[in-house]
């Protein structure tokens, strides 16, 4: 069965700390993880984007499959982009992505 694809309108913060490319882990903003969607261990996940805060140009996708307060577990690299380095105050939104809208086309 496929997991379902929860969304949040309008759910975004920054990473409380930076993050390696391996990290599995992300910290956001203190109290704003209850912003965005919650979703339950295989069953269910929502896209998160990071952009960097500098120049707004660079951006990963990454599924969350996990929320503990403002702790995110997350697989990184999602629909063709790479993980890589992020810093502190970077900015993560649950933002609608191509993968989003394919998905809901197949329903």
């Amino acid at each position: 069965m496929a997991l379902k694809l929860l969304a949040n309108n309008n759910a975004k913060s920054v990473l409380a700390s930076g993050i390696s490319a391996s990290a599995t882990v992300i910290t956001v903003s203190s109290g704003t993880g209850a912003l965005f969607p919650q979703p339950v261990s295989g069953q269910s996940y929502f896209k998160l984007t990071i952009v960097d805060a500098a120049t707004k140009l660079i951006t990963e996708i990454m599924h969350v499959t996990s929320v503990s307060g403002d702790v995110m577990t997350v697989q990184r690299g999602q629909e063709g982009t790479t993980a890589r380095v992020w810093s502190t105050n970077d900015i993560v939104a649950n933002m609608l992505t191509a993968g989003s809208f394919l998905s809901c086309l197949q329903i």
